[in-house]
């Protein structure tokens, strides 16, 4: 039976493999997934390397080569194609023969070297990559090196940049970027020469890192990506230009060598917040039916944050959008959990986590004698004194949570109850934290059963 499934864009990537999985074949998928194109391979080389170093190099026959591209086309005809480690004048005629009876868009990222020097395109080479691949291009996306490689000429300026686009377009390619990361400048600019003969400059501030490893790779691929959802020539450079961006601040170590970038920080980021969204509302709903617990809930309400690992804002902390109030002896959400629900809540757990970075959750309850007592005998308990907040902090909206919780934890940094007693105009309160929301919830139970 036919399938009545819309039909997803596939991208086909020509490239090496990187047993290190940073670049090549396992970056371009990563890729290409990560901004919803179905990848398909043809692996030109097998390449043994990792974060510090390639350590060998191993072509795989043009036939083989050939045959791959072959059964790609047959099933599954790309929406776009990119073309990257070549390596070799066999393979190159190999891959020319192919792309020169295909009209969809092509995208050849000019990989001559690893970023460590190793060689990744013989002696030879160069030739025929320039005068059988380069005319076939819709976009070729080289660094600064590769440019001046490929337009003759050394790189100082701007003005140089576009000299050596233009001797690119001259090759034969429809279009040219030349990406700015080895500038060495405090801003970084990636260089369009259209068809059209339209400049076009994406600018960045430099991302204060040492050089990452696969950057290069998750460009090219994310243009093709994009020129296979149709995107114009321009919207897929500048939506390349975004996502490498995202990636190289998302760079983790991974090895001892380069930090590599992370073409899928934006699939990681959706999972932990849903996952954090299901696991906080599961507490919350179970909360709400623990026997006496609407006793706890002060008269400004009851709130229950969960923040994510790197959590940096309240855009980043998940909470009840109005908190949870009482109504007779019932606890009531008064809606769902969201991001960015309650600024207080989140000021509490991010201050919290720059002393105890495990611990990502925390609850507010009513203040009172007993109940603080039941604490202490139950938990690592501090305080502060809410009619000692400085004249700035009571002047700034929404600092005061953030200052209480830091000096609690000052005086007790293992603190996992922190109070105060209130002060003109403010309710007296304590803030229970834990690793996760059920671990808030345990400690809620204990105190409920004390």
């Amino acid at each position: 039976m036919e399938s009545t499934r819309p039909a997803l864009k596939v991208a086909l990537s020509i490239a090496g493999s990187d047993s290190g999985a940073a670049a090549g074949i396992q970056a371009d998928l990563k890729t290409f997934s990560a901004l919803g194109v179905h990848g398909c391979t043809a692996i030109t080389a097998i390449t043994a390397q990792n974060t510090r170093k390639v350590a060998g190099v191993f072509e795989v026959p043009a036939d083989a080569v050939r045959a791959q591209i072959k059964a790609v086309m047959s099933d599954s005809p790309p929406d776009a194609i990119k073309v990257g480690m070549v390596y070799s004048t066999d393979i190159i005629e190999a891959v020319a023969g192919l792309l020169s009876k295909i009209k969809v868009p092509i995208v050849l990222d000019p990989i001559l070297a690893a970023g460590t020097g190793y060689r990744l395109l013989q002696k030879g080479a160069m030739e025929p990559l320039v005068k059988r691949l380069i005319p076939l291009c819709t976009l070729v996306t080289p660094n600064r090196m590769e440019a001046e490689k490929l337009a003759g000429m050394k790189i100082r300026d701007d003005r140089d940049v576009i000299s050596a686009a233009r001797k690119i377009r001259a090759l034969g390619a429809n279009n040219v970027i030349i990406k700015g990361g080895h500038s060495g400048k405090d801003t970084v600019t990636d260089i369009l020469l259209e068809k059209s003969g339209r400049i076009t400059r994406m600018s960045n501030p430099r991302i204060r890192i040492k050089e990452t490893h696969g950057s290069g790779c998750n460009f090219s691929a994310a243009a093709t990506a994009f020129l296979a959802r149709r995107l114009t020539i321009a919207e897929a450079c500048a939506g390349a230009n975004e996502y490498v961006q995202n990636a190289i601040k998302s760079a983790v170590a991974v090895g001892k060598g380069l930090p590599v970038t992370n073409p899928l920080a934006p699939m990681y980021r959706d999972a932990q917040r849903y996952a954090a969204i299901m696991e906080l509302q599961a507490a919350v709903d179970r909360l709400v039916t623990l026997p006496g617990f609407a006793r706890l809930i002060p008269e400004t309400a009851t709130n229950f944050a969960y923040a994510l690992p790197d959590a940096a804002s309240a855009q980043d902390v998940a909470a009840v959008r109005g908190r949870i109030v009482r109504a007779g002896d019932m606890a009531v959400p008064v809606s769902r959990v969201e991001f960015g629900a309650s600024s207080h809540m989140a000021d509490a757990v991010l201050a919290c986590m720059k002393v105890k970075t495990a611990t990502r959750s925390v609850i507010n309850i009513r203040y009172n004698d007993r109940i603080i007592e039941a604490c202490k005998r139950l938990f690592s308990v501090s305080s502060y004194d809410r009619s000692k907040e400085p004249a700035g902090i009571k002047r700034k909206e929404g600092s005061s949570v953030f200052w209480g919780t830091t000096l609690a934890l000052a005086k007790n940094p293992a603190a996992d109850v922190i109070y105060h007693k209130g002060a003109v105009g403010k309710e007296p309160m304590i803030t229970i934290f834990g690793k996760n929301p059920a671990d808030v919830l345990a400690r809620v139970e204990k105190i409920l059963k004390a």
